[in-house]
């Protein structure tokens, strides 16, 4: 994945994939993520479709022994269980595609199956919940559609109430806050990605949040 684009010198802002960033504000909240999460088909070489990103949040996460690091509240409010997640990231407003939102193309069942959360005759009633819903919930885990972009989507707000829409000036506003309040710890990084060292650097640069949103181009 091509995570960083090279540099818009007509304004000094910082071209970065949407992919990328959801990523990186996801890892930073504790999610082990598999991104372009391929849906295959029983028959045939083409794929049916992928999950842009797909992530697990486990239910007891905690970084660092003394004052831990507070994810954002959107993953903490589910607790004492697993968070499951299945991103769709658009640079512009936040959608819902096709295959995650029509009960005939049974690829949810395919995708809860491929990760092994339930038992095969609980397959289809999860997935028919979140077709409906947009989400599943019982006592061991949680799984959610979860849209990402620009803007929220006021047809989703209205259909999938509980479907969580996240927008790039929160995102990159936690991952500010994140890397301002705990400067120390996320110092020391050189495994990190091209991505993830643009964001610390550019948050260094920073003197405040909205100086730090203003440095990207979401692409």
């Amino acid at each position: 994945m091509n995570f960083i684009h090279p540099t818009n010198q007509t304004n000094h802002r910082q071209m970065i994939s949407s992919e990328s960033l959801a990523y990186w504000f996801l890892r930073l909240n504790g999610f082990m993520t598999t991104v372009n999460f391929v849906v295959h088909p029983d028959r045939g070489g083409n794929q049916r479709t992928d999950v842009d990103i797909l992530g697990c949040r486990f239910p007891y996460r905690s970084e660092l022994f003394e004052n831990p690091m507070i994810d954002h509240e959107i993953f903490t409010s589910v607790r004492d269980k697993m968070f499951i997640v299945i991103a769709e990231v658009k640079r512009s407003q936040c959608r819902l595609n096709g295959p995650w939102t029509q009960p005939e193309r049974e690829n949810i069942q395919r995708v809860l199956r491929a990760i092994g959360v339930a038992q095969e005759n609980e397959v289809h009633n999860i997935a028919d919940n979140i077709y409906r819903n947009g989400f599943y919930d019982n006592q061991d885990f949680r799984i959610s559609l979860l849209c990402v972009g620009d803007q929220q989507n006021r047809d989703i707000e209205t259909e999938y109430p509980d479907v969580p829409q996240i927008t790039w000036d929160l995102i990159l506003s936690f991952i500010y806050t994140r890397f301002r309040a705990y400067r120390r710890q996320k110092s020391a990084h050189p495994q990190w990605d091209e991505c993830g060292q643009l964001l610390w650097g550019k948050a260094r640069m920073s003197r405040n949040v909205f100086e730090y949103r203003d440095k990207f181009v979401i692409q």
